[in-house]
């Protein structure tokens, strides 16, 4: 975004006054604000002074609108730069497999910190799977949401849309098999272990369903007591009379 003031004789084209311009996405913005009816080409002038004003308003205007496309891209989008089957739907956050020199390999989600000017720029954090998928996946966003400035409709609905642990399987095989490195298989581990427990839950709770073993479900009677029962009760009715 940009205000720029031609006085008489500057411009090519014979325009005097300001000329506001912008560009963000695909599109380029611009507007003239003439000066032609001013007496005086300063702010002494109400009507130059109108017009200067206008434009500055114009420049505001667009200057939120940038932002306002930027950060919809920055919660929606992959970064331009994110390399295949790291992406999980927004700038900031990455799925990775990660070390430390020639130590040991560790899936991980992958946040940015916020960076701006020209301060140097701070290492990514590392959220590793030390505890469960889920959990991990909402410290994740959670961080990001507060590093960034995200607003809370935007982090809850990433939260509800965590990416397949899947993902990891094709990013070990994306890096082994284009880029050369040699993540064994045992780094998948961490990243599938609460699905294996839930998956080990859901057998237990189909096996008891199949055994007929429903808490608070009395056994039927067997045949023999049945047969015992109603004899008894015979007997206790006969010599009642």
């Amino acid at each position: 975004m940009a205000v720029a003031y031609y006085a008489p004789g500057e411009h090519p084209d014979g325009f005097v006054g300001f000329h506001v311009t912008a560009e963000f996405g695909d599109n380029f913005y611009q507007r003239h604000f003439n000066t032609y009816s001013a007496t005086e080409q300063s702010d002494a002038d109400v009507y130059f002074l109108f017009r200067r004003l206008e434009a500055e308003l114009q420049n505001l205007e667009w200057e939120r609108d940038s932002l306002h496309y930027h950060y919809e891209r920055f919660v929606s989008e992959n970064a331009p730069n994110t390399q295949p089957e790291c992406g999980v739907g927004v700038h900031g956050i990455t799925a990775a497999f990660t070390r430390r020199g020639r130590g040991q390999w560790r899936a991980c989600f992958k946040v940015d910190r916020f960076h701006s000017g020209t301060a140097p720029r701070q290492p990514a954090r590392l959220f590793t799977f030390s505890e469960p998928y889920s959990q991990v996946w909402e410290e994740a966003v959670a961080f990001w949401a507060q590093e960034h400035g995200v607003y809370a409709s935007d982090m809850d609905r990433l939260l509800e849309s965590p990416p397949d642990p899947e993902q990891f399987k094709r990013l070990r095989r994306q890096m082994n098999e284009r880029e050369g490195c040699d993540i064994p298989v045992e780094v998948l581990s961490p990243v599938f272990a609460e699905q294996r427990s839930e998956l080990s839950r859901q057998r237990a709770v189909l096996k008891a369903k199949e055994m007929k073993l429903e808490v608070g479900l009395p056994s039927p009677l067997d045949k023999d007591i049945q047969e015992e029962m109603a004899a008894w009760f015979e007997s206790v009715t006969r010599s009642g009379n």
